[in-house]
């Protein structure tokens, strides 16, 4: 099955579960998913397409076929150092956008990023490289995601809230308008981020709370 909009098909770095839900969102806009690559665990059950033993092979089949590759990997920082090689490489990352998800024509994603099923990016909203908007999250208008963050499933960012480079929202989780997180921090399942968090620091609860050193909000 070829491609649905410009006849060229895929490869998916990575071959986890991430990948899998990547591989379904492709595979439903009738995208054909060429490769995934990465190493299978013993007990999983087995992929559909080709798997490839390692990245190096990936970029390879996607030089020489003129294909698209999206990077699978939960892990952020990996994630997007590799979305940066390919880009560096001259290859082709465009962002995905599940067919159930919403995407306002006036939000800007980055290369590399993936809004998965049922999620919604709002206007005036600006994602940069390698996100991941996963299942239901919402980034609401005029947000702004920096490269290699994760929104996990479920997770909100209202209206005007920022979020830096490298941070995980976990699942459930709700940053309020105007707030700003910092660049590699994480906001824990289900917390309610009411003030500013600075760079690398971790917070959970409702209203969400420094765990560890670093003392208050």
């Amino acid at each position: 099955m070829a491609d649905g909009v410009d006849g060229v098909g895929w490869v998916v770095l990575g071959a986890g579960g991430h990948a899998r839900s990547v591989v379904d969102v492709l595979e439903r806009l009738g995208r054909e998913v060429v490769a995934v690559t990465g190493a299978v665990a013993e007990g999983e059950i087995p992929w559909h397409v080709e798997v490839l033993a390692d990245d190096r092979q990936a970029v390879e089949l996607v030089r020489a076929r003129g294909l698209h590759a999206v990077v699978a990997i939960g892990a952020n920082a990996a994630r997007s150092g590799l979305v940066h090689e390919l880009l560096t490489g001259g290859l082709s990352v465009p962002p995905v956008v599940a067919a159930t998800a919403t995407v306002s024509p006036r939000a800007v994603l980055g290369a590399g990023t993936v809004v998965l099923e049922h999620a919604h990016v709002g206007p005036a909203s600006r994602l940069g490289d390698a996100v991941v908007v996963n299942t239901a999250a919402v980034v609401e208008h005029d947000c702004r995601v920096g490269g290699g963050a994760h929104v996990a499933p479920g997770a909100t960012l209202l209206g005007g809230a920022s979020v830096g480079p490298g941070t995980l929202v976990g699942s459930g989780a709700r940053i309020l308008p105007l707030v700003s997180v910092g660049a590699g921090a994480t906001i824990g399942a289900g917390a309610v981020v009411t003030g500013h968090v600075p760079d690398g620091r971790t917070v959970v609860g409702v209203p969400a709370v420094t765990r560890g050193p670093g003392g208050p909000l």
